[in-house]
């Protein structure tokens, strides 16, 4: 208990920041001691690994404790204080140069030079060795006669200071060493808090005194330059001031030549600041604090420490001491909320503190953040206690080009920009961009958080959208979205089309987007697309489209296109509808959700035919057909898709394939495999005579289809040739298609192995990519072919797969999946399980047109209901009506079987 109560004590005095405090805390810990821990146990053990580290804690403190006692003048208690501790180790230096000081300062000069003598000759009879350099240096200013003046300038420490534990040892690294180093990071980010932390835990380190400056590099006023500086480190040091100002430079380097001073300049603007004041080759150690990095200093050696924002786990401890562990521990989701709304700096949380001091609870304070966080992170009767005072000494300081950009860059809302989109806002080029936003990563003000990508902290974007005037305007960097992720879209999904551009939009203002472009610019783009209005607000949401069709959460567009199109109808803006119907049908549809896909489809032709776009009515009624014939909409979705063949005949046939192929599909469908092989083959030739304008990976969509046919024709070895062209040309979900379809031929061919290999690698393709339906698709394929799978298993995919269809209206997949269910439960031997799904299967495939479906139900009824003559016979002519071979066959065994 005694050592719980020294330790205590001990950390105590540390954390306090006030020396009298710290004196009464360390002298009741060491009056906890007496004698030697653990008298009369005398291991070797116990020895080294208990008592010897038990000690040295009481050692240290003792020398902690002296040093403190000197600098209250209390001299006189020093020397008795560390007398036993001299005898205890009376090879180690410190108490003896901490006895001679204070014996010197007490004036007792002569018992401080025959102590100096004592350790000289102890330390050469015992070791061959003098005292060290900090003895030697102390003797010497004894026996010149004088006694200096130690200056304890710094200010009070930070109570209760939290985190940054790292960035203090590496600071404690570069000073003990007699370096530089340079503490820099943005406004309120607790560089001077850092600074007098680390200079209280160094004070011992530097007997000869701490000196302290703030050289007003942010605040009102002029910065302080060397020449002002220099007299009051001087006085502080004890010397006289001469008037000359290189005779004052010469005194400062020459006093400090013999002396360890630690010297702390706070607050500095640039390294011409401070250059002048760096002691030259003494042991004395100087750090300083900027918001600008200084990179000028690294020539004088200077180690640079770039604080960043302090951890959660942090401000929850930092608002905890302020406001009290109660207050935080009651509702710590809302501390949570107050700390990522002070964006963890800690000048905001240190403000926030003070304003929750006597509140009952945090939420109230919450919702003034919420409504104006500038203002709320403000002391009232304090104009220098708030975050907004703490970035004014930075916005002020730049240059008037740098200040311009850096007010811009607040009206950029997303996660980050580049120089190319900076210099929409700079009004410059990229290479102007690049040096500003140099100028303002230097100044704290932007961070470069990955290479050429820079982002503002929350509460500093808020400070530069405040200062934004008329002349500030986001315009240019709408228009240089816009026109980017046209031109992205172009190269994600060419056959998207939109509405194209006419005089009524900007100017053509854009870079060649990368490849990944979307991908680290989607936030960006949304943000942009929330900030913009009118008609650049429907353009920049228009261009999601492209990005929805390769893999794009389709309900983050749902979103963003439904509000645009309220503020669309609002408007009148017809053109604006149209574009918002359209993109609502391709993400509804994406999402496997046919009937609002619709819907939208069937506004967007109407509203295109309002505004004139005929090649956007005919795509809009493309899609409308596609998606109808999803909902079981055969029949007269076959009468349709040959009217808008016909159109597009007349109007662009390099359009066709896509049309043709979607047409082959719905063909194939309703059990019509002949008809479904014309025009899917009127497709293969249209896309190699328009291979130039055919979006890459579609031609392996082609092939794949037409594989399709002759599955259902029955012709293995064509279907699984297609099938193997459409595997190296295809891509994306394209790819998941054919290798499922591959993994169905390859089964019907007995060849269980390749099966299940082609169906784990759609599985994968689909998953890798996000692509729900395919994903579905393939691992239904997986289930019906992979006979390695527990039987269980396979069931329960089958059902999972059919479940996620039935909600989603989608005739054919969901048919097929009862019917490869039923197959796979009677594997099991379920029949009554069986002759259920196969009865629901083949009414569901008559009720919608789905013939060969229907057929495929009929024989596994007759299966499950022995001895099914008549659904087998049934089976076998509606085959044979349709030319399904294969099928036929299946139904043809089954009846001779019965």
């Amino acid at each position: 208990m005694d050592l719980v109560r020294f330790r205590r004590l001990a950390a105590d005095g540390r954390a306090t920041g006030c020396p009298v405090h710290a004196a009464d805390a360390w002298e009741r810990a060491i009056g906890l001691w007496r004698g030697q821990p653990l008298q009369g146990v005398g291991t070797d053990w116990v020895e080294r690994r208990v008592r010897v580290p038990l000690l040295a804690e009481l050692w240290d403190l003792l020398e902690e404790h002296a040093a403190t006692l000197i600098e209250l003048g209390r001299h006189r208690e020093v020397p008795a204080l560390l007398q036993g501790l001299r005898n205890e180790e009376p090879l180690r230096e410190t108490p003896y140069a901490l006895a001679m000081t204070a014996l010197w300062h007490d004036g007792r000069t002569a018992e401080a030079l025959e102590l100096f003598h004592q350790v000289q000759r102890l330390l050469a009879g015992e070791l061959g060795v003098d005292p060290g350099p900090r003895l030697r240096d102390l003797h010497q200013r004894i026996i010149e006669g004088h006694r200096p003046v130690v200056p304890r300038q710094l200010p009070r420490d930070v109570p209760g200071f939290v985190g940054r534990a790292a960035e203090a040892e590496r600071l404690r690294t570069l000073l003990l060493g007699g370096g530089v180093a340079v503490v820099t990071g943005p406004a309120g980010i607790g560089k001077s808090a850092l600074a007098v932390h680390v200079g209280h835990r160094l004070a011992l380190d530097f007997p000869d005194g701490q000196l302290h400056v703030d050289l007003g590099g942010y605040s009102q006023g002029e910065p302080l330059q060397p020449e002002r500086v220099l007299p009051r480190l001087l006085s502080a040091l004890g010397v006289p001031v001469p008037g000359d100002a290189a005779e004052q430079l010469d005194l400062y380097r020459s006093t400090l030549a013999t002396r360890r001073v630690l010297i702390v300049l706070d607050n500095a603007a640039q390294a011409e600041q401070v250059r002048p004041l760096l002691p030259g080759g003494s042991p004395c150690a100087v750090l300083v604090t900027s918001r600008d990095t200084l990179r000028g200093l690294a020539l004088q050696g200077a180690g640079i420490v770039r604080l960043a924002t302090l951890t959660p786990g942090e401000s929850s401890d930092l608002l905890s001491g302020l406001v009290g562990a109660d207050l935080i521990g009651s509702d710590p989701e809302g501390a949570a909320e107050l700390a990522e709304l002070c964006g963890h700096l800690p000048l905001a949380l240190a403000i926030a503190g003070a304003n929750l001091i006597g509140r009952i609870g945090l939420r109230a304070f919450i919702d003034e953040l919420h409504a104006d966080r500038l203002s709320a992170l403000a002391v009232e009767g304090d104009a220098q206690a708030t975050v907004a005072a703490a970035f004014a000494g930075s916005y002020a300081a730049l240059e008037p080009d740098a200040r311009t950009l850096f007010r811009r860059l607040g009206l950029a809302l997303g996660c980050d920009f580049t120089a190319s989109s900076a210099a929409r806002l700079a009004g410059g080029g990229p290479a102007v961009a690049k040096r500003l936003l140099a100028r303002l990563a230097s100044a704290h003000l932007v961070e470069e958080h990955v290479p050429g990508r820079y982002r503002l902290h929350d509460l500093v974007g808020l400070y530069a959208r405040g200062h934004c005037g008329e002349g500030d305007d986001p315009g240019r960097l709408h228009t240089y979205y816009l026109h980017t992720a046209r031109a992205a879209g172009r190269q994600f999904a060419p056959w998207i089309e939109l509405l194209p551009l006419g005089p009524d939009d900007p100017p053509y203002d854009a870079d060649e987007p990368a490849g990944d472009w979307f991908e680290v610019e989607q936030h960006n783009l949304l943000a942009v697309i929330e900030q913009a209005r009118g008609r650049m607000r429907w353009r920049l949401a228009e261009t999601l489209r492209a990005f929805t069709y390769t893999g794009y959460h389709p309900r983050v567009v749902i979103s963003v296109a439904s509000r645009v199109l309220a503020e669309a109808e609002h408007a009148g803006d017809l053109t604006g509808q149209a574009a918002m119907h359209h993109t609502l049908a391709g993400a509804w549809f994406t999402l496997n959700e046919p009937r609002p896909a619709v819907r939208h489809c069937e506004l967007a032709a109407e509203f295109y035919e309002r505004v004139g776009w005929k090649t956007g009515v005919l795509v809009a009624l493309s899609n409308l057909v596609v998606v109808g014939s999803t909902l079981g909409d055969l029949h007269e979705g076959l009468g349709k898709f040959e009217r808008i063949v016909r159109l597009w005949e007349g109007h662009d046939p390099s359009r066709l394939p896509a049309l043709l192929e979607n047409f082959a599909i719905k063909l194939l469908w309703a059990g019509l495999a002949h008809e479904a092989l014309e025009q899917q083959l009127r497709a293969v030739r249209l896309r190699e005579e328009h291979a130039e304008s055919q979006p890459p990976g579609w031609h392996g969509r082609s092939y794949s289809i037409l594989g399709d046919v002759h599955l259902a024709l029955g012709d293995l070895g064509s279907a699984m040739e297609a099938f193997d062209q459409g595997i190296v040309q295809a891509e994306g979900g394209e790819l998941a298609a054919a290798l499922s379809s591959a993994a169905i031929v390859a089964h019907h061919q007995g060849d269980g192995e390749r099966a299940a290999e082609l169906a784990r690698r759609a599985v994968q393709v689909a998953t890798s990519g996000g692509m729900v339906r395919e994903y579905e698709e393939a691992r239904s394929t997986l289930a019906r072919v992979d006979a390695s799978m527990a039987i269980g298993e396979r069931i329960r995919v089958l059902r999972d797969v059919l479940d996620y269809y039935r909600d989603r209206t989608y005739p054919y997949i969901e048919v097929r999946a009862r019917v490869w269910l039923t197959e796979v439960l009677l594997e099991a031997g379920r029949i009554e399980e069986a002759a259920a799904h196969a009865r629901d299967a083949s009414d569901a495939a008559a009720r919608h047109g789905l013939r060969r479906l229907e057929g495929q139900a009929l024989t596994l009824l007759a299966k499950a209901c022995p001895p099914g003559h008549e659904h087998a016979r049934r089976a076998a002519d509606l085959h044979r009506t349709y030319g399904h071979r294969l099928d036929e066959a299946a139904a043809l065994a089954v009846l001779d079987h019965a």
